[in-house]
């Protein structure tokens, strides 16, 4: 049974004693970001006032006030920092925020998104889920998979969970799901008991610098991982081979040897994928999930690791892959009309675009059009040569305007230079200054059978939209 397996868990922890016991207030810089959302979920449950900002307003922020968690305004706040116990920011905002430079005058304490969720993560039983790429998908796979069991997780997730219809789940239980990112060592904070690698690429270079800094960070995450914990690990990925694990140790893969392996991989345009699971060379049964693509595949041989590691029921895990139903901007369907299909991903690496047009190209549509905000212009930079050959399964690509997120402008990094160097190799591409003329192009499309991959981490959501938003 689970909640033995957790009861048995605990018995190993230390017992941690949070700052946030004694704080009655917070204020939380950039609310409406989806983890600081949910944070202010998990704070308000803990009977903490909430008071919050953000330079946008979006659907999270409406929601939060519409469910009387946060105090709202939308610029610098300076009432609610006299107000509060702490501060709280993300690392979207820069230190010279005036807000912070606020808080510092007045000797308020100011702590950074990952250090609360650190904090919230103390005394428990924490799943963390961590790589490059597929961390939203695998969380809400465990996620689904768990939910399914009596004693239902907390979960804190990337995105808007289809099984659940938010970013956050909160319960009294002891298991913590959460969604670990790696950026600036955010991941660090948190008290793993099962820690999952699923890749180790090069991103996030404008603070990592390079591969083998972002793979030192990798591996301190690893070491984090309670002595009697497990940590589990993707035996394809190159960089993940080398991380050194002194808990114990579950390995997963399709092409190389590994503790848990897909076999028979068969994939369905109706309903999905389907394989084989192997855990130590004997076949457990067959997979069905809906989703589709090999990597995804990867996403639950990870997740069919954490189940093994909490001894959960093959039935269990079965049914919760199969009921897992999707998140918001993951290979999103957003319409299906004459014949053609556009979809939404959160694809913005390499790596990732490049997954999700080969999992375009295996639908079967005769033609793939990748429409691309390229995120942020260090990454942009950084990555320029593998962005000119992440789209060689795209009949065409359409380029929008870099979205900036935290950053300034880099002088000569551009998507209409991006558009260029593309043509130069003979890419079929056309650069859009805006979501008006881009969407306007895509309803005017009169060729059938057509994908239009919507891709990017930016405000293109507001280009998916205006096509969700037609679906009824």
């Amino acid at each position: 049974m689970l909640c033995n397996k957790i009861c048995e868990i605990m018995l190993f922890k230390s017992i941690y004693k949070s700052m946030l016991e004694n704080i009655k207030s917070a204020y939380i810089i950039g609310v409406g970001g989806i983890s600081m959302s949910a944070i202010a979920r998990f704070l308000k449950s803990r009977g903490i006032e909430i008071y919050g900002s953000d330079v946008t307003y979006n659907e999270e922020i409406k929601q939060l006030i519409k469910d009387k968690i946060i105090v709202f305004r939308q610029f610098s706040a300076p009432l609610f920092v006299k107000k509060c116990d702490i501060v709280i920011f993300t690392s979207a905002v820069s230190d010279k925020n005036t807000d912070i430079s606020y808080a510092k005058m007045l000797g308020k304490p100011i702590f950074s998104r990952a250090q609360i969720l650190g904090e919230l993560t103390k005394n428990k039983t924490t799943i963390s889920i961590s790589g490059t790429h597929g961390k939203t998908t695998t969380t809400g796979l465990v996620a689904s998979v768990l939910l399914r069991g009596q004693d239902k997780p907390n979960i804190h997730i990337g995105g808007i969970l289809k099984n659940i219809n938010s970013n956050v789940f909160i319960t009294k239980s002891d298991l913590f799901l959460t969604e670990a990112c790696e950026y600036k060592d955010s991941f660090l904070t948190l008290h793993n008991f099962i820690s999952v690698v699923l890749n180790i690429k090069p991103d996030h270079l404008d603070y990592f610098h390079n591969i083998e800094n972002e793979f030192a960070s990798f591996q301190k995450f690893v070491d984090n991982t309670d002595k009697n914990g497990y940590v589990i690990v993707n035996n394809d990925d190159e960089m993940c081979q080398k991380l050194v694990v002194k808990s114990n140790k579950i390995t997963f893969a399709i092409n190389n040897e590994a503790d848990l392996q897909a076999k028979n991989i068969k994939t369905d345009k109706r309903c999905g994928i389907s394989f084989d699971l192997y855990y130590k060379n004997k076949m457990l049964g067959n997979i069905c999930m809906s989703c589709y693509g090999k990597h995804n595949v990867l996403n639950v041989l990870a997740c069919s690791a954490v189940a093994l590691a909490l001894n959960i029921p093959f039935k269990q895990f079965k049914k919760g892959v199969k009921n897992y139903k999707g998140v918001e901007r993951r290979f999103e369907i957003l319409s299906k009309k004459r014949g053609n299909l556009i979809v939404h991903d959160y694809a913005h690496h390499p790596d990732e675009i490049k997954a999700t047009l080969k999992l375009c190209k295996d639908i079967g549509y005769k033609k793939i059009i990748a429409i691309f905000q390229p995120h942020t212009f260090s990454r942009t930079r950084d990555l320029y040569q593998d962005f000119l050959k992440c789209f060689d399964d795209a009949d065409e690509t359409w380029l929008l305007p870099i979205y900036p997120a935290r950053e300034k402008a880099i002088k000569g990094v551009t998507s209409y230079k991006l558009s260029k160097d593309l043509k130069k190799d003979g890419k079929n591409t056309r650069y859009f200054k805006n979501f008006d003329d881009c969407y306007e192009n895509i309803i005017k499309n009169k060729e059938k059978s057509v994908i239009f991959a919507i891709l990017g981490a930016g405000d293109i959501v507001e280009l998916a939209n205006k096509f969700k938003n037609k679906k009824k």
